[in-house]
């Protein structure tokens, strides 16, 4: 009887222990299902861990923007998640743009910036970090929220972020990777991807869009063509519009634009002559429905929880302060915006929404590149590099 009852008592102690885990099993299930498969970042609003945590409020955030301010753009994206961050929490908010596109214009607005009282100056781009690398450390009461750069030389030879920095780089590979996946299920197989400069951040969207297209057509059994190529300008011309539209008329049914004007030149293209596109960066999808999706950084959900986790702790500290962070997946701040409504056809939102999850949770993995000389095995896509004559692309 002594070994029946000590039987069942360790039965019951096994199952308790069962129970346990199974309750911080389903904890960190519900933890990670917490970030769903953004499709619009325009109406993000940042929800905090703890609704019922406040901010102090009261303080400065001022954005430091190129000659082109916030009418359009990641700039726009970025004072968006500002204003909203300091109508929700009580900050002030407050813009400013440089005189022009040198580090030096750059510098002259960021010290303004800082010496208007500001708590936190938000920036974004190299050239604002090539500013940032001389005079970050010279207002002390003064922290700065730096995206899609890290503080560097004019060369970039030499990289410091001083402590009162924090940097915020995307992962656009994995944008890349949605825009891949979901064009070669919607049935598109001769692709083109054209970049302004062959630059890390362009090559990754590339490398991404590449990557998501072979797992596409592995999993359906089809073969897909990828054309390449840098046109070396972020102006877009009347060579480069040709040069799309003469892609498209000689069998390529989608291109993936990334950088500077060059979406311009594809909204153009694709009004002649019928084909499709997708770009990245910021949705585009406005300028027509031949442009099936944009590629995107979350700008305004990232500014949004940079700022609240800032705040929060009233400074950079050791885990944020001096170090560089990559925005991606995890939080929900890559994605893939298709219009309203959605403009795929076989690959739907219930689609995206599953392989957002699996790659979040890392079922499905991506491979950052950041120059086309090493690239993955892609039995199913086959890369062709095009180099264009100077002449056919003129700056």
């Amino acid at each position: 009887m002594k070994k029946f009852l000590a039987l069942l008592l360790t039965l019951a102690l096994l199952a308790g222990l069962t129970a346990c885990k199974d309750t911080e099993a389903a904890s960190t299930a519900q933890e990670q299902h917490t970030v769903t498969a953004p499709t619009n970042d325009a109406t993000f609003v940042y929800q905090p861990d703890d609704p019922a945590a406040t901010l102090p409020g009261g303080e400065s955030v001022v954005l430091v923007t190129g000659p082109g301010g916030t009418e359009s753009g990641e700039d726009a994206m970025l004072w968006q998640g500002i204003q909203t961050f300091a109508n929700t929490y009580g900050y002030t908010a407050d813009a400013q743009t440089a005189a022009g596109n040198t580090a030096d214009e750059a510098e002259a607005a960021l010290r303004a910036a800082a010496e208007s009282g500001a708590k936190l100056v938000v920036c974004r781009g190299d050239t604002m970090g090539a500013a940032l690398y001389r005079m970050q450390e010279n207002y002390p009461d003064v922290h700065y929220l730096l995206f899609d750069s890290e503080p560097h030389s004019d060369d970039y030879s030499a990289y410091n972020t001083a402590s009162l920095v924090h940097c915020v780089l995307f992962q656009e590979e994995q944008a890349g990777y949605l825009a891949g996946y979901a064009a070669v299920t919607d049935g598109y197989t001769t692709l083109g991807f054209i970049g302004a400069r062959e630059v890390p951040g362009i090559v990754r969207y590339c490398t991404g869009f590449l990557q998501g297209a072979e797992a596409a057509a592995e999993l359906q059994g089809e073969y897909v063509t990828l054309q390449t190529w840098f046109t070396d300008t972020y102006e877009n011309n009347d060579a480069i519009t040709q040069r799309m539209i003469d892609w498209y008329n000689n069998g390529t049914s989608l291109i993936m634009v990334s950088g500077g004007n060059l979406y311009e030149g594809v909204s153009d293209a694709v009004n002649q002559t019928g084909g499709k596109a997708i770009t990245t960066d910021y949705d585009n999808t406005e300028l027509g429905d031949r442009v099936l999706g944009s590629a995107i950084k979350c700008y305004n959900a990232a500014v949004q929880r940079q700022l609240y986790t800032f705040f929060a702790a009233g400074t950079w500290n050791g885990q944020t302060g001096g170090q560089t962070e990559k925005a991606g997946f995890t939080n929900g701040e890559v994605a893939l915006e298709a219009g309203a409504p959605w403009r795929f056809d076989s690959f739907t939102q219930d689609d995206y929404r599953t392989l957002y999850e699996d790659l979040r949770t890392s079922v499905l993995k991506v491979d950052a590149y950041s120059d086309l000389d090493t690239l993955p095995e892609t039995p199913n896509v086959t890369v062709d590099r095009l180099l264009y004559p100077p002449h056919l692309a003129p700056l």
